[in-house]
């Protein structure tokens, strides 16, 4: 395992804002970035699955790093996802983003194909080898058809350069199996999921790499620090307001509703990656009532 903590706290995984034309938005990322951080996360993803990475091209990929690290300077970790079908290609992905500043690789094991786990293990072994960037695991089996099992993890967290994992599964006990065998001081457990984040806390997560921190970052991070105060009822009330901001803006393909109700709060617009499509006018009314009612907008 690792040998210090690298990842913990609020760590925001961006979407990717896209202009009509479904160009890089570069003005509206900026203005994401300088958002988060001015409400001090603990970190920042780009190109995780709120990014659309799959749908992006290498050269949208490459813009999109080298912005978020020109706007970050140093004073959070950059964590890329850089997870792709091939090894080779996640290799590739990998090498890019550390020479365009990336501190850290957020990487989904190999999907498509279906691998085994021998396939699934020499894959994470030869990007964390030769990638040049410390590696946290992705469990997402929604999207990738593929779990991260705990018999991998455990094998993976013993391995030089993989510092952590986002589980995404959704399965808060497979969560505590994770926080209860493989967490240590070198060695990352964060959710991806904001809606259980006060339970995943509770169960010794390290962290949340949050999609819903594009819209309120201030409530993810309070959230945070409440809980190492100690403030359990401050906590549960913002985990409260985090779940009722997901069941208003929860349309359309991952992450439309966030997509949505960023431009209605002035940052990028209603696109999406193709071949996924915006929310509806009809979504986006519900979208703007949910903002209104949570004091978002005015």
């Amino acid at each position: 395992m690792g040998t210090s903590k690298q990842f913990s706290g609020i760590l925001v995984v961006l979407v990717t804002p896209l202009q009509a034309d479904e160009t890089l938005d570069e003005g509206a990322l900026r203005s994401l970035l300088r958002r988060v951080l001015l409400a001090r996360v603990h970190g920042v993803v780009v190109l995780g699955s709120a990014g659309e990475f799959a749908a992006l091209t290498d050269d949208q990929k490459r813009a999109v790093i080298a912005v978020a690290a020109e706007e970050i300077d140093g004073r959070v970790p950059l964590i890329v996802g850089t997870g792709e079908p091939g090894t080779r290609r996640a290799v590739q992905m990998t090498h890019a983003a550390k020479s365009l500043g990336a501190d850290a690789a957020l990487v989904v094991p190999p999907y498509y194909y279906r691998p085994d786990t021998e396939a699934v293990l020499r894959y994470y072994r030869t990007v964390a080898s030769e990638g040049g960037l410390p590696v946290l695991l992705y469990n997402i089996p929604f999207f990738t058809k593929v779990s991260l099992e705990l018999d991998i993890v455990q094998t993976l967290a013993a391995e030089p350069g993989i510092v952590g994992i986002k589980d995404s599964s959704g399965n808060l006990r497979s969560f505590q199996e994770l926080t209860s065998t493989v967490k240590s001081d070198g060695f990352s457990v964060v959710t991806g999921s904001d809606n259980t984040l006060f339970a995943q806390l509770v169960a010794g997560g390290d962290g949340c790499i949050s999609p819903g921190a594009n819209l309120v970052p201030d409530w993810f991070v309070e959230l945070w620090e409440a809980m190492q105060h100690d403030r359990w009822a401050e906590a549960w009330e913002l985990q409260l307001k985090i779940q009722a901001l997901h069941r208003g803006i929860g349309f359309g393909t991952f992450p439309a509703g966030i997509k949505g109700a960023l431009s209605l709060l002035g940052i990028g617009q209603n696109v999406m990656a193709a071949p996924n499509v915006p929310v509806t006018a009809k979504q986006m009314e519900t979208i703007e009532s949910t903002l209104h009612e949570l004091g978002l907008l005015e």
